[in-house]
């Protein structure tokens, strides 16, 4: 019997194409894309990535590097809410509404905003097996990005006690002090001393059921989350994004069900992993933590390329600049 279902890809392969990508995306300023799944050998279990820190105006992000990205498939249903609303960069801000004047306001709050769509039959699958690894999914999302037991105390036991126990027992590495950086896909986290208003997030996306190339059922997911902050003299906000910060992240779950694996090995894993960081702290980020804008140095690189209301929009193409350098 097989101890682990198929992997990302090599450790030492990842490390490596950390240090190249972070180097190539320095002296030039093409598309990234990510990379293809592939069958390493057991034991390199880890969703290791590759992170490219991308900012425009007061922004980051990350993503994979090199390869080919697959074909996305079309949402299953639409967004919870559209992100066409403008953003006024010097609105007045009230902290009890934090999001008016920007896309978010239109977006649903927390958990609500995390719908997945009718349950149907995909491939081998029966429409009642789709529903119930969706509504899985769905309480992963909800444990790792609004939990606020999760992302105030770092600790993302609640979130690690969704997957599969074999890749949890792996990414505990990971999810020690100092090593937030190789794990943001598992977990959001504040930076210290970052504190939420005590405000809802706003959430918007999509998730969708397939059948991937191994034959196994799989949901992709595309959600973005906004987190509203408390600053330490508001006087000194110019508007609403200096206290709104916004995480994109485009993960695919996948269920192993076959009996062929050992029983911890069954249950939930990630497949393929990208995300994106708009107007958040650019030093917390390199570290792996989330906090806003408000302490950022002013931004001296490239003019954006895209507007404002883009970064909120889930339809676009996942968001590849760099401007924190």
């Amino acid at each position: 019997m097989a101890d682990l279902p198929p992997d990302l890809f090599d450790a030492d392969w990842a490390r490596e194409a950390e240090r190249r990508a972070m180097r190539d995306h320095r002296r030039a300023t093409r598309a990234n894309r990510a990379r293809r799944l592939t069958r390493p050998n057991r034991g390199t279990l880890l969703s290791m990535l590759s992170l490219s820190i991308a900012v425009a105006l007061v922004w980051a992000g990350f993503a994979f590097l090199d390869g080919t990205a697959p074909t996305a498939s079309a949402p299953a249903t639409a967004p919870s809410s559209t992100s066409t609303a403008p953003l006024r960069k010097h609105a007045e801000v009230d902290p009890t509404r934090p999001f008016a004047d920007t896309p978010a306001a239109m977006w649903r709050e927390g958990a609500g905003g995390i719908e997945p769509p009718p349950a149907h039959p995909v491939g081998p699958y029966s429409a009642e097996q789709v529903g119930r690894f969706m509504e899985r999914v769905r309480q992963v999302i909800i444990t790792a990005r609004l939990d606020r037991t999760v992302l105030e105390t770092g600790d993302a036991s609640p979130a690690l006690a969704l997957l599969a126990p074999a890749l949890a027992e792996k990414l505990r590495p990971d999810l020690t002090h100092g090593n937030e950086k190789e794990s943001w896909h598992v977990a959001a986290r504040l930076a210290e001393g970052a504190r939420l208003l005590p405000v809802q997030p706003r959430v918007t996306g999509w998730m969708t059921p397939t059948v991937n190339d191994e034959g196994e059922l799989a949901i992709r997911t595309n959600y973005l989350v906004a987190y509203a902050f408390d600053v330490p003299d508001p006087k000194k906000i110019d508007g609403p994004m200096d206290i709104v910060a916004v995480i994109r992240q485009e993960i695919e779950f996948r269920w192993i069900d076959d009996p062929k694996y050992t029983a911890d090995s069954r249950g939930i894993w990630f497949g393929e992993v990208r995300g994106f960081n708009y107007s958040i702290n650019c030093a917390q980020s390199e570290h792996g933590f989330l906090a806003p804008s408000y302490d950022n140095p002013p931004y001296t690189g490239a003019p954006a390329t895209r507007r404002s209301e883009e970064y909120f929009d889930p339809h676009i193409p996942m968001p590849t600049e760099d401007g924190c350098r």
